[in-house]
C-alpha cells in the first residue's frame, strides 16, 4: 500500500479552505434565527401599567459636566429599568462632541432604543453645583420630563458621581407600598418605617 505524501503548502491550503467553509456554514446557522441573535428588539413605546399594587414609575434626571459622559452612561445602566423615564444632561462644562457621543451611546444600546425611555438634553447651560443654578437645573429637568411624559410617580435626581446602593427592583418593590399622592418630604418618615418593617 502506498501512502500519499502532501507538501506542507497543500496541507495548509486544504486546512484554510475547510476552515473558511465551516466558518461560513456555522455563521449561516447562527444567522438563521435559531438562537435569535439577529432579531431586533420590537419597539415597545408603551405606557407601563399603573394602579394599586403596580410598581411606581420613576423619572430620573442624571446630570454631569465635561468628561463625565462615561460615568453618566455607567450610572444609567446601573439604575435602568424599562418602567422608568430617564433624561441625561451634560452642562456647559462639556463639549458639544461629548454630548453627541453620549446621545449616540444611548442610541446604540438596544434596550434603551427598544423602550424609548431615555433622552439626552441637546442644549446646555452653565451649572454651578454650589449655587442656585444647581436647583434651577433640577427644576428644569423635572419640567422637561413632565413635558416629555407625565406618566411617572416620583422624580429622582442623580449626578454622574452617584452610584446606587439598591437595585431598581428593590427600589420599585419598596415604593410599590408607598401612597403615590405623597411627596418625599411628607412621606420620608413613612418610607423609613416601611423599610424597617420589611
Amino acid at each position: 500500500m502506498r501512502l500519499w505524501s502532501f507538501s506542507p503548502l497543500v496541507g495548509l491550503i486544504v486546512f484554510i479552505t475547510i476552515a473558511v467553509l465551516l466558518g461560513a456554514f456555522s455563521r449561516s446557522i447562527f444567522d438563521s434565527n435559531i438562537l435569535g441573535t439577529s432579531q431586533e428588539f420590537e419597539v415597545l413605546h408603551r405606557i407601563p401599567s399603573k394602579g394599586s399594587g403596580k410598581p411606581p414609575i420613576f423619572a430620573y434626571w442624571i446630570s454631569g459636566t465635561g468628561g463625565e459622559s462615561e460615568k453618566i452612561l455607567r450610572l444609567l445602566k446601573a439604575v435602568y429599568h424599562p418602567r422608568n423615564r430617564y433624561l441625561l444632561h451634560l452642562d456647559a462644562g462639556s463639549k458639544e462632541s461629548e454630548r453627541i457621543d453620549l446621545a449616540k451611546a444611548v442610541q446604540s444600546e438596544r434596550v434603551f432604543k427598544a423602550f424609548g425611555n431615555v433622552g439626552v438634553v441637546g442644549r446646555t447651560y452653565a451649572v454651578d453645583r454650589t449655587a442656585a443654578s444647581a436647583v434651577a437645573s433640577v427644576l428644569h429637568g423635572a419640567a422637561m420630563l413632565l413635558k416629555i411624559n407625565q406618566n411617572w410617580d416620583w422624580f429622582i435626581t442623580l449626578s454622574a458621581s452617584d452610584y446606587p446602593l439598591v437595585t431598581q427592583d428593590d427600589l420599585l418593590h419598596v415604593f410599590t407600598s408607598v401612597p403615590r399622592d405623597l411627596n418625599f418630604i411628607e412621606s420620608n418618615h413613612f418610607i423609613i418605617l416601611l423599610i424597617s418593617t420589611h
